[in-house]
């Protein structure tokens, strides 16, 4: 793209032009690459202006800065300056334009409170087998991720396939203006961001957003709250999905096996709430025209991203749930895992979920009774949220049954304590909290202690 062009589409100056092209968009000065353009944007704890320098020694062909930095970027760069009052503006204002130039691109936008990664991932599978596929790279589904994942559009793109993450209102209207997506897909309403969003019911209301007036199709989870809402809010009589639509066995860990329409595959994908989001991916593949033999081969051994309920198996055994918690998603797999036959010990280390607002206290103590009626030999809990529920389940099964702790270097030590060769261990928690960080200390425990 030309630097005029460019300033054109985001509608922002031209301070200092290039003939070099922009062929690659960033917003972080370490991921520039040459032909970059760079996009300074303001966080709380940092600001793009600083790292100008950074970003053109990597290549970066253009920075756009806001107007009062001007000056600053054209003392310290000597590539292309473009400038608006609004930077983030400016990104959406070209990545709705350049989504503009692709008309004949057919788009899916998932949404959902929990499931959206799985689902977008196992449908970026199944239409890449149909054609050249743009999609949501890992989690990166903010406004920022959706437009950085929107400018790898190109000429021969068939479809796109696009993770709408929103936790504030007024989000996903942006995002469908930025995506315009043909197809939209809602996996289900919970209580993640409820904090921001205020009730489930505006959550419900905002997610809705995504079957904007020119949506082509729309498809939502037959187990999903406020589903009657959601459908009067939708222009276009929604698609409904569940697991019922397919036949499976289950494999434990290891997965399961599915049937559809006569062909037998196997997903990497271990939880009933996993099957779910595979079962609206395959509803949305054969709705975009995959045969089932198609889907079969797409799908097969498919996994979910790493902290969607992955299996890591050593001389112990862990799932990690790690990459957020919410309510429905940590009672599913605590459900789920104690229902497993397991010959050893079964471990259910958890930190707290967040951004529940006024329902916090309940999710919690729901967590709490959760544990109590599961067949877990053991819970270590952390985080501040999770001491009344300390207090139910020590009520309910005695001390020696669970542990809670707000410092996380006493968890990792009780943790290492107790955890022997043959456990299974679930990890869950907040995105924010990191669980993840205790894998390497499990294992090194058991390989010392055995």
């Amino acid at each position: 793209m030309k630097i005029a062009l460019a300033g054109q589409y985001s509608k922002a100056s031209v301070v200092r032009s290039s003939d070099r092209a922009i062929t690659h968009y960033a917003l972080d000065s370490r991921r520039c690459v040459s032909g970059s353009l760079f996009f300074t944007l303001r966080g709380k704890n940092s600001s793009g202006i600083d790292y100008l320098k950074e970003a053109e020694s990597n290549g970066a062909v253009a920075v756009l800065v806001h107007t009062e930095e001007i000056q600053r970027a054209l003392n310290e760069t000597s590539c292309a300056v473009l400038a608006s009052d609004d930077v983030f503006q400016a990104l959406m204002n070209l990545a709705t334009a350049y989504r503009a130039l692709f008309p004949h691109v057919r788009t899916i936008g998932i949404t959902g409170s929990t499931g959206k990664s799985t689902t977008k991932e196992a449908v970026g599978k199944i239409a890449s087998a149909l054609g050249p596929t743009t999609m949501t790279s890992g989690n990166l589904n903010s406004e920022y991720g959706l437009a950085l994942s929107i400018m790898n559009l190109n000429s021969e793109t068939k479809y796109g396939v696009f993770e709408l993450g929103i936790d504030h209102p007024g989000e996903m209207e942006r995002m469908t203006k930025m995506a315009s997506p043909s197809i939209g897909v809602l996996t289900n309403i919970g209580n993640a961001h409820l904090e921001s969003m205020g009730s489930r019911e505006v959550i419900a209301r905002e997610k809705a957003k995504i079957f904007h007036p020119g949506i082509e199709a729309g498809f939502i989870s037959r187990h999903s709250l406020y589903g009657h809402l959601i459908q009067t809010l939708c222009p276009v009589e929604l698609i409904r999905y569940s697991t019922r639509d397919v036949s499976a066995i289950d494999l434990g860990l290891d997965g399961w096996q599915i049937s559809y329409q006569g062909v037998s595959f196997r997903i990497k994908a271990v939880g009933k709430h996993l099957l779910e989001d595979v079962a609206g991916a395959i509803r949305v593949g054969a709705y975009l025209g995959a045969r089932p033999v198609d889907i079969a081969h797409a799908l097969e051994d498919f996994e979910p991203l790493v902290g969607r309920s992955t299996v890591r198996t050593s001389r112990v055994t862990i799932i990690n749930d790690t990459y957020n918690a919410s309510l429905d998603s940590t009672r599913s797999i605590i459900r789920y895992l104690s229902r497993l036959s397991w010959s050893g010990r079964k471990n259910a280390v958890l930190g707290p979920m967040k951004e529940l607002g006024a329902e916090s206290k309940q999710a919690h103590l729901e967590i709490a009774k959760t544990l109590i009626q599961s067949t877990f030999t053991k819970h270590f809990l952390y985080g501040r949220e999770m001491e009344e529920a300390y207090q139910t389940i020590k009520r309910e099964k005695g001390k020696e049954r669970v542990s809670f702790t707000q410092d996380f270097e006493e968890l990792e030590g009780m943790v290492r304590d107790e955890v022997t060769a043959g456990d299974l261990v679930l990890l869950k928690g907040s995105r924010v909290v990191q669980m993840e960080r205790l894998i390497p200390t499990i294992e090194r425990g058991v390989a010392l202690h055995g």
